[in-house]
C-alpha cells in the first residue's frame, strides 16, 4: 500500500492538502481516514474495494504554524497502513 500526502499553501486560507492512497496487487482499498491535526477531514468506505484513491482538501490546517495529517488505510483482508505528515 503506498501512501503520499502533499501540501500547498492556499492563496486564501490554510493549506489545500493532496492525499493519494495506491493498492498494491492483489490489495484493494476498502477504508480510509484522513486527520488534520486531530480532527477528522475525510472518511471512506467505497462500496467495491478500490485500486486507488484520491483527494484534495483545501483550506485546512494553519498557516502559520504546526500542522499535522494522519492517514489510515484499510485493505479488504482489514490490515492498516499509516501515514504521517507534518510540517
Amino acid at each position: 500500500m503506498r501512501i503520499l500526502v502533499t501540501h500547498a499553501r492556499n492563496p486564501l486560507m490554510g493549506w489545500d492538502i493532496n492525499v493519494n492512497v495506491t493498492a498494491d496487487a492483489p490489495q484493494k482499498i476498502a477504508y480510509v481516514e484522513v486527520r488534520v491535526n486531530g480532527f477528522p477531514e475525510a472518511k471512506d468506505t467505497p462500496s467495491n474495494p478500490l485500486d486507488s484513491w484520491d483527494q484534495t482538501l483545501t483550506q485546512k490546517g494553519v498557516y502559520p504554524g504546526d500542522n499535522l495529517v494522519n492517514v489510515q488505510v484499510t485493505d479488504q483482508d482489514g490490515n492498516d497502513y499509516y501515514a504521517e505528515q507534518k510540517w
